[in-house]
């Protein structure tokens, strides 16, 4: 079945029964993590076409380990593991190899990206990690085309989360970028120079 969220709305959390598959017909979501004093470390951003809740289906995982919250408003569309199963045998066996390699796939790149993250907390000041975030975030489908570069839309907070650091200390990076010609920041909007 298909439901809408708007946004800002969580609709997966650590603990949830991991029973189903999510295919994100329009919008984007944030995927992040939380600990015991509610601070939060961004994991990654899915959007459109994207599939959310896949790796319950290749183990056993019986409950989420993350929260999703939606970063714009969203079009869903869920469907149980034991279900999809069931259309793999049925309906859609014609079809069961590509959507496979689809999710299997799309769980490379995650994982791909997911080292490239570690690496960069683990080698890269955090200068170079939001240097690297400002980056891939042009890469973004939200992302717009400006003349100097792209546009990109985000909080100092957002960064922090995404990177690792204090929103202060994201803001006092951005600054430095800017002074430096790398960038131009105006509230939330960021235009990152000559990238497209």
């Amino acid at each position: 079945h298909r439901r809408r969220y708007p946004s800002k709305t969580e609709f997966i959390h650590p603990g949830d029964a991991a029973d189903s598959l999510f295919f994100l017909v329009s919008g984007q979501v944030t995927v992040y993590l939380e600990d015991d004093e509610g601070r939060e470390i961004i994991l990654t951003y899915l959007n459109k076409g994207d599939f959310i809740g896949e790796m319950g289906m290749f183990m056993p995982m019986p409950k989420r380990s993350v929260m999703v919250r939606t970063r714009s408003a969203c079009e869903l569309a869920e469907i149980s593991y034991n279900k999809l199963e069931q259309l793999f045998e049925g309906d859609l066996r014609p079809h069961t190899k590509d959507i496979l390699y689809a999710l299997g796939r799309q769980l490379t790149e995650r994982l791909a990206a997911t080292s490239q993250k570690v690496s960069h907390l683990a080698f890269l000041d955090v200068t170079g990690r939001i240097a690297g975030t400002l980056l891939e975030l042009c890469k973004q489908p939200d992302a717009m085309t400006h003349p100097d570069g792209m546009q990109i839309r985000i909080t100092r907070q957002e960064i922090g989360r995404i990177v690792g650091c204090s929103r202060e200390m994201a803001g006092r990076v951005l600054k430095d970028l800017e002074e430096r010609g790398l960038i131009h920041v105006k509230g939330k909007t960021i235009v990152v120079f000559g990238t497209r």
